[in-house]
């Protein structure tokens, strides 16, 4: 985990530029928003934002919390009413039951099984009586397909739907697929016609095969 976190403590400065200020970034940015104001819409709850990184989807949570000092600090400049954290996701400075939403976004995926579950298990904790937590991880499905093999920690974690069935502790609302077309490989220019395209495809019955599935967990 402290190889992560001085990953993103380097990157923090220029993290936003870098990974959203482009064609690829905004397509995921235009298309996790869309998804986010169909899961969101009671304006009463209180969200966590879990590894809020520079606070990009902050305006959809009450309070933030990050394991980079560095990454903290740039969400706190963009949100300086917001209680934004510095913390690990498994010892959370949170009490009991008191969140009705998490969103975690670009995080489980960069960690070990273990590491998920007992993030997890403490999500599970902060969340009130059917809290929802709603995240996404890659495709295991998707990766399978392609013969994908992981080189380090950055986003080598996958699951597929009936993995997530086994996470005791909750249980699957929705699933949406995310990602379905490699945006990447297309001319920058055509990226931003090919939303609704990849929208129809990534939630149809083949959105396992998307490059990204996005879950919403429910508290048991």
């Amino acid at each position: 985990m402290n190889e992560i976190v001085s990953y993103y403590d380097t990157l923090a400065s220029t993290y936003d530029e870098n990974r959203f200020n482009n064609t690829y970034g905004k397509f995921i940015d235009n298309q996790e928003r869309k998804i986010l104001d169909r899961l969101l819409t009671n304006k009463n709850e209180v969200i966590l934002d879990l590894a809020c990184g520079t606070g990009r989807l902050l305006n959809y949570a009450s309070l933030g919390v990050d394991a980079s000092s560095a990454m903290v600090e740039i969400s706190k400049a963009k949100f300086p009413k917001k209680t934004i954290l510095l913390n690990e996701a498994d010892q959370l400075i949170i009490e009991n039951n008191s969140i009705d939403t998490i969103i975690s976004f670009h995080f489980f995926m960069h960690l070990e099984e273990r590491k998920i579950d007992a993030i997890f298990e403490e999500c599970n904790r902060v969340l009130k009586k059917n809290g929802r937590i709603i995240f996404d991880i890659p495709s295991r499905k998707r990766r399978q397909l392609l013969g994908y093999k992981k080189e380090d920690w950055h986003g080598a974690s996958s699951f597929s739907i009936e993995d997530l069935k086994l996470k005791s502790n909750f249980e699957i609302k929705r699933t949406i697929g995310f990602l379905f077309l490699p945006i990447h490989r297309f001319p920058k220019f055509c990226r931003k016609f090919l939303i609704t395209i990849d929208s129809f495809l990534a939630t149809s019955f083949l959105k396992e095969y998307s490059s990204y599935l996005i879950i919403e967990f429910e508290k048991k």
